[in-house]
């Protein structure tokens, strides 16, 4: 999938800033180059994960919350800094669009997802989410940069309607 395919301006913007950033070589942009003024209007929707070196499990390293904007704090009803990807979002372990999580890590290419999205309470709303690699010396997925923007579900939507990709760039 393309960029352009995507209608969402604010995930646009984030990709922008991070392909922009980008090094010579197409290595990720780096988490040194990470400016959250550049970001400023959709801070509330951005999430900073942190990839540990080793493997947690054969198919998923350790990732926990460095920083979880307000409005996604906000649908957790608590601050994320510091935990761990895989007791926050339960599905990381499942067969749905949570293998995206291990694939960047594995590829370092950009993975967008819209679907419905479940909090603690109940609530579902269709979440729109794009992840990017961050690079931090050698290590090509040190930190992963994304955003979750989230809309009312539809009220014919199908359990079938979630999608997910690689994105392929502009």
């Amino acid at each position: 999938m393309r960029l352009a395919n995507i209608g969402n301006c604010r995930l646009h913007r984030l990709y922008n800033f991070w392909d922009s950033r980008r090094l010579a070589d197409g290595r990720p942009m780096p988490r040194s180059a990470l400016d959250p003024v550049a970001l400023g209007p959709i801070l509330t929707n951005v999430l900073l994960i942190e990839v540990a070196e080793t493997a947690q499990q054969d198919y998923l390293p350790m990732m926990r919350f460095r920083v979880a904007g307000d409005e996604i704090e906000s649908r957790y009803g608590r601050s994320l800094r510091g935990a761990a990807l895989h007791e926050t979002f339960p599905l990381v372990r499942r067969a749905d669009t949570s293998h995206q999580w291990s694939e960047i890590v594995r590829d370092g290419r950009p993975k967008y997802r819209r679907g419905p999205m479940e909090f603690p309470d109940n609530r579902t709303f269709e979440a729109e989410r794009l992840l990017l690699p961050l690079s931090c010396g050698e290590r090509d997925t040190a930190f992963i940069l994304g955003a979750i923007f989230y809309l009312p579900m539809p009220p014919d939507w199908k359990e079938n309607d979630t999608f997910a990709c690689t994105l392929d760039g502009r």
